[in-house]
């Protein structure tokens, strides 16, 4: 009997001991998980904070930059207005194309094919295109870097990642670009630019 009450006493002091070491590795998981947790916090505000310094709000903007703003706002919406009418008001055209190029986010990865940006989009406005009697096309060449692509290379095959005849050219890598990317914007406006078209981008 005594040699039983020893062993079941053993086998209770193991069991204290384990259960001791799991709660101890649980916490240190749970501690690991809660500085991860707490970093990415840190990351994300710092992140913000930068988005905020990277966007041209008008608090931060002197008059003379204002004015050019708005410069280039009335610049774009004019273009945007003349790509419009020229389409609409040729006889020998029956499709309006938006050719997109971007990352995975204008792919649409982890997403369903439907509710990627590229088809919400053709969704929304095809009828008001088809009320002036043409079809309107969005198509999509996003693209994963999984391969290595980005914006500093993919605008070199914008004649091959959407139809030669586009009207606009949609870019979105804004979501990955960093440090001269005002290159790459600008070699894709000069390819575009080559482009029987002419499309806005």
């Amino acid at each position: 009997n005594d040699d039983k009450k020893n062993n079941n006493n053993k086998d209770k002091e193991d069991n204290n001991n384990d259960d001791k070491k799991n709660n101890k590795n649980d916490s240190k998981e749970n501690n690991k998980n809660d500085n991860k947790n707490g970093k990415n916090r840190k990351l994300g505000k710092t992140f913000v904070k930068r988005a905020k310094t990277i966007h041209n709000h008008p608090d931060n903007l002197t008059p003379e930059q204002i004015q050019q703003h708005k410069h280039y706002s009335k610049q774009r919406t004019t273009k945007l207005i003349t790509t419009m009418a020229q389409a609409l008001l040729n006889p020998l055209q029956d499709d309006f194309k938006i050719g997109t190029i971007g990352s995975s986010v204008a792919a649409g990865h982890d997403n369903c094919h439907y509710d990627s940006y590229e088809s919400q989009l053709q969704r929304t406005l095809s009828s008001i295109f088809q009320s002036a009697g043409m079809n309107l096309i969005v198509q999509n060449a996003g693209e994963g870097g999984g391969c290595g692509d980005s914006h500093e290379n993919q605008v070199f095959c914008i004649t091959h990642n959407v139809s030669p005849d586009v009207d606009i050219i949609h870019y979105s890598w804004t979501y990955f670009e960093h440090g001269g990317a005002e290159k790459a914007r600008e070699s894709l406006i000069r390819w575009g630019q080559q482009m029987p078209k002419r499309p806005m981008v």
